[in-house]
């Protein structure tokens, strides 16, 4: 013990800073640190028995970001490319980061979903939809509701499809009291949510999307990291799952990649972080990016700024990803 005392007196100066410095990197602040993120080769995301390899490269491109710690917010100011970013910015209503999480996974799932669906469309292979569920993934005010609860009947009225549900609100009156029949944790629950209005329109404060089960031939099996959320990848994994089960090689050899979410008509969709992702492509030595309309103008700045010698595309629907590849 008076060994540990004497090594504690003569080096408490070494030991404090040891302290502050392991403070500094673990206390978390309310802001995330966004920096140049990659790609994702999602060639070998898609198993699939009887489909073609993929000759060349097809990639997901993300933002590298970080829970700001303070070491890390004060190297922000100094660290070309580190942007704050106020953690309120990614919350709807007063999420805490376990519902950001968990509503970014179901985005994911959905994400999914639609693109399968569109991917199988577009290649005229055969895929029936076998089982839909409403799922909540964000609410915007206090109702009862939970991200990740799915949705069984309103007001006694078994729900099909979520314009079920728009119907039902836009014909109650404003203060009307409606009764959701719901799964939550595997549980049968009933929860009492109020119609509101804002803008005009009739609300309930919540965002639902379908969470579909398919039958599929060729089928496939998609492999996720426990990590990854979002929906801004769905038009590239829907390109993916194309050249998979139709057998076009489209990508000739070629590293692309790109971004954008996708619906289930094959409309892509506008996303964020687009200046992270475009320098994130040119590291990894991309050929050619795709990148929604709405995120053009932005990604040939970056291009112009930094001189990426890269071919970046303006794409609307996935009817145009495919029409640009196979020229």
């Amino acid at each position: 013990m008076k060994k540990i005392k004497k090594f504690v007196v003569e080096n408490w100066w070494f030991l404090l800073s040891i302290v502050i410095v392991i403070f500094l990197f673990n206390y978390h602040l309310p802001y995330y640190i966004n920096m140049p993120g990659g790609t994702i080769n999602i060639n070998d995301r898609i198993e699939c028995d009887s489909c073609s390899d993929i000759n060349g490269s097809l990639n997901m491109l993300y933002v590298s970001e970080y829970e700001a710690t303070i070491a890390t917010y004060l190297m922000s100011y100094i660290m070309p490319n580190w942007d704050l970013e106020e953690i309120s910015t990614q919350q709807i209503s007063d999420e805490t980061q376990e519902e950001i999480y968990d509503r970014n996974r179901l985005m994911l799932d959905n994400s999914v979903d639609n693109a399968i669906y569109v991917a199988y469309k577009e290649s005229g292979k055969d895929i029936d939809i076998s089982d839909k569920r409403k799922v909540v993934i964000a609410t915007t005010i206090s109702n009862g509701l939970k991200i990740g609860d799915e949705i069984l009947e309103i007001d006694g009225n078994k729900i099909e499809d979520i314009n079920e549900i728009k119907g039902i609100i836009d014909d109650s009156k404003v203060g009307d009291i409606l009764k959701f029949k719901i799964i939550r944790d595997d549980k049968e629950e009933e929860v009492e949510v109020e119609v509101r209005e804002e803008d005009s329109v009739k609300m309930i404060g919540a965002v639902i999307v379908l969470d579909l089960d398919y039958k599929l031939d060729p089928d496939i099996d998609l492999k996720f990291k426990a990590s990854e959320s979002g929906s801004s990848g769905g038009m590239m994994l829907a390109l993916s799952i194309y050249s998979k089960i139709s057998g076009e090689d489209l990508v000739r050899g070629r590293n692309i990649a790109g971004t954008g979410t996708i619906d289930m008509v094959g409309n892509v969709g506008q996303i964020d972080g687009i200046k992270y992702k475009i320098m994130g492509a040119y590291k990894d030595n991309i050929d050619i990016v795709l990148v929604p309309s709405d995120n053009y103008k932005e990604a040939i700045k970056v291009k112009k700024k930094y001189g990426y010698d890269m071919k970046i595309v303006k794409v609307d629907t996935f009817s145009d990803v495919i029409e640009y590849l196979k020229k």
